[in-house]
């Protein structure tokens, strides 16, 4: 049988839509020539690349968008299309880069023959699971997992995006075989549907898989031996403390048997550095971070759950002015605090105003932007409580050094006022019978050392990671292997390998509009 030519080719590949804008020509001409057979080439190279990566993003951007709209639900109609716009035009860059490289790797490299259909699907699958991958890395960095139905549809759309994009590959592909190969390869001769979809849903369920063990992987609950003890333990942890104005201030110096300096805790927020002394962990275990959200300009809606792998809205997107970051509270957290761990194994605790505790937005709301009264309000409700463990977080003298535009006078005056209601507190507690660890921390670019004291003799830290060890070994616990420091206490060091992942209920928690304006009020949002 005759072998067709590359005419009788075209007429097929036009009966199946292909030949719209000559989707094959851009082969036969040399890219490298001079005049219109160059200008040609990349004329016709570049509008089917074009073609192809608009198919490719809209696919893509619609199965990132659904996953978005899940994640922030409810978005109006206007933040949803800006979704898909945004994603969509990061998409047609990377498709498009895509495409052309892998056109011009088959024209340019003739050593690289291909001689049966076969191979060409070979190419086209391979390609669309490399694109896949970037969405299913994009899905798996969330730091909350996936609820089923978002599972559900996030799979559909993924599985329909790698057969749109296999097709789209391969027909970009089409001039190779047309020219060199002299045949259309399978997949574009009859229906290829079913083995395509199977061999799609393998591959994004390798993809998805660790997504999915995410999500369905069991907390362990490690076996805890304790010590009994009836001490009385307090932390108060103040923002913005540094060692050096620490010593300054002589009722402070006088409140305590032993302080000493520390260096700083490193992270990317506020929430994160404290987070690393509450657990006594790093980061890469408790995974607190700098958390943003973004709002798109114009738009009444914060998203405030996003991929890490997010380069578009997280980078891309606010460089442009389209959408703008703001801070939030971190509300996913893999570790308890050290009094979640003590509650849970029966010593009454008390927590009030740390970043991700429930009462710190009801705090923030009634201090209505007054840093002093936060912390007021903060002291006033530790002070009601008689637990066996209690901590306050007092974020004032770090919101007035650090975070409000104020003259030197009324700053002087107020970081005056906010130490002395510390020391207030640090002497209620005293009074009470508490063992009182006072930890302190440099707040938003604020140079100096961090600060770790108390009322009862404790050794020289190492960091501020001790911190959550003391206060373990204080309570008759037991320290854990993820913990870096120890204790400054001269207790047992007995440890653990791990207490095991936070018990939670909820994935995450939604903070309300107020809640933002008392970020911004406080200098947190800017």
């Amino acid at each position: 049988m005759p072998e067709p030519s590359v005419d009788q080719l075209r007429a097929q590949l036009r009966e199946r839509g292909y030949l719209s804008h000559g989707i094959e020509r851009w082969f036969a001409l040399d890219p490298f020539a001079f005049g219109t057979a160059s200008r040609t080439f990349w004329v016709e190279l570049l509008t089917v690349a074009l073609k192809a990566a608009v198919l490719i993003a809209a696919f893509a951007s619609l199965t990132m968008t659904a996953v978005m709209v899940f994640r922030n639900y409810p978005l109006h109609a206007f933040e949803t299309l800006g979704l898909f716009a945004v994603y969509a035009a990061a998409w047609l860059i990377v498709a498009f880069a895509f495409v052309v490289l892998i056109a011009l790797v088959l024209k340019l490299r003739p050593e690289l023959a291909i001689d049966t259909p076969r191979a060409l699907l070979a190419i086209s699958m391979a390609a669309a699971t490399g694109l896949s991958a970037i969405l299913a890395l994009w899905w798996y960095r969330f730091d909350a997992p996936s609820t089923t139905i978002e599972l559900v549809v996030g799979f559909g759309l993924a599985l329909v995006f790698f057969l749109v994009a296999t097709l789209v590959v391969s027909a970009a592909l089409l001039s190779f075989s047309i020219y060199e190969l002299h045949r259309i390869p399978a997949i574009h001769q009859k229906s290829r549907g079913v083995p395509m979809a199977m061999a799609a849903a393998v591959l994004l369920g390798l993809l998805f898989v660790p997504a999915w063990a995410a999500r369905e992987r069991p907390v362990e609950t490690p076996m805890v031996v304790t010590t009994p003890t009836t001490r009385r333990v307090a932390l108060v942890a103040v923002d913005g403390l540094t060692y050096e104005l620490f010593q300054s201030r002589p009722e402070l110096v006088r409140a305590f048997v032993a302080a000493h300096p520390a260096p700083p805790v490193d992270g990317e927020s506020t929430a994160e550095r404290w987070a690393s002394v509450g657990t006594g962990v790093r980061t890469e275990a408790h995974r607190v971070r700098a958390i943003a959200g973004v709002r798109f300009v114009g738009g009444r809606h914060i998203l405030q759950r996003l991929s890490r792998s997010d380069v578009v809205l997280r980078d891309a997107a606010p460089l442009l002015g389209i959408v703008r970051r703001e801070p939030l509270p971190p509300t996913v957290r893999r570790r308890d605090y050290v009094w979640e761990i003590f509650g849970r194994y029966g010593v009454p605790s008390v927590a009030v105003n740390w970043w991700t505790s429930d009462d710190q937005a009801a705090i923030f709301a009634e201090a209505k932007g007054d840093a002093l009264r936060v912390d007021a309000l903060a002291a006033q409700k530790a002070l009601s409580s008689d637990a066996r463990f209690l901590t306050v977080y007092l974020p004032a003298l770090d919101v007035i050094l650090n975070r409000l535009e104020l003259d030197r006078s009324a700053q002087l005056a107020m970081s005056v006022r906010a130490l002395d209601g510390v020391a207030a507190t640090i002497a209620t507690l005293r009074a009470r019978g508490y063992d009182v660890v006072l930890a302190g921390l440099p707040g938003e670019g604020q140079q100096g050392r961090a600060i770790v004291a108390g009322t009862l003799s404790l050794a020289a830290p190492s960091t501020p990671y001790d911190v959550a060890p003391t206060l373990v070994s204080l309570l008759g616990f037991p320290l854990s292997d993820e913990m870096p420091g120890k204790s400054l206490a001269g207790a047992s060091v007995e440890r653990i390998v791990s207490y095991g992942n936070r018990v939670q209920t909820t994935a995450t928690t939604t903070a309300n509009d107020e809640y933002y304006e008392n970020l911004r009020s406080l200098g947190y949002i800017r």
